[in-house]
């Protein structure tokens, strides 16, 4: 079972993507910030292989940087909060999703569809 942290301040988001990827066979853990994922992470014992996190989460960059030297095929999936943002130039990513603007299953099976995607693949992170 592959091992998703999802990092961002918006609970109703994050707890949502949990649940969804729950469902979907993955261990999902939501986390309001960097230093809270951490840790969760050291407190659980996990190695996480999938990181979500949204761009303007602060220590976001010591976080996947640290998260990689523990796990070298980590993953991660930046997130932004409108379609007219850009991902800031520190915060390396496999991909860039953009949150959706309902929540719904037309949004549950796109999260789905784009994390089985980046774990399944050997992107190139940049």
């Amino acid at each position: 079972m592959k091992t998703v942290i999802i990092v961002d301040a918006d609970l109703g988001f994050a707890f949502w993507l949990g649940h969804v990827l729950d469902q979907a066979g993955y261990y999902a853990l939501p986390a309001l910030s960097a230093g809270g994922a951490s840790r969760l992470l050291t407190e659980l014992g996990l190695t996480v292989d999938l990181i979500v996190i949204n761009a303007e989460v602060g220590d976001a960059k010591s976080f996947i940087a640290d998260s990689r030297l523990a796990n070298p095929n980590l993953r991660v999936i930046a997130v932004l909060e409108n379609p007219e943002a850009s991902l800031p130039a520190f915060l390396q990513a496999n991909l860039i999703e953009h949150k959706p603007a309902v929540i719904d299953d037309a949004a549950r099976r796109t999260w789905v569809d784009t994390v089985q995607l980046v774990l399944s693949t050997r992107t190139e992170v940049g």
